[in-house]
């Protein structure tokens, strides 16, 4: 991907009001959590775009949550 494409995606983000993070996480830590919260099946606790999904779905809940509580 060329610069001016990564420019591009990164103007459609901000205008969507997203952005993009980049954590450091211990693997196993967070797979067990998502487990617990069963957004992870245990399955697929070795597949990292699982891990991704649940992860991603953690965060939209936790969010709307505490954007209903304000």
């Amino acid at each position: 991907m060329g610069a001016a494409e990564r420019q591009r995606r990164y103007r459609d983000r901000r205008k969507a009001g997203r952005r993009v993070l980049q954590i450091e996480i211990d693997e196993v830590e967070l797979a067990d959590a998502l487990e617990r919260l069963h957004l992870l099946d245990p399955l697929e606790a070795d597949d990292d775009e699982a891990v991704l999904r649940a992860f991603h779905k953690m965060v939209r809940v936790l969010c709307r949550g505490l954007a209903d509580d304000a």
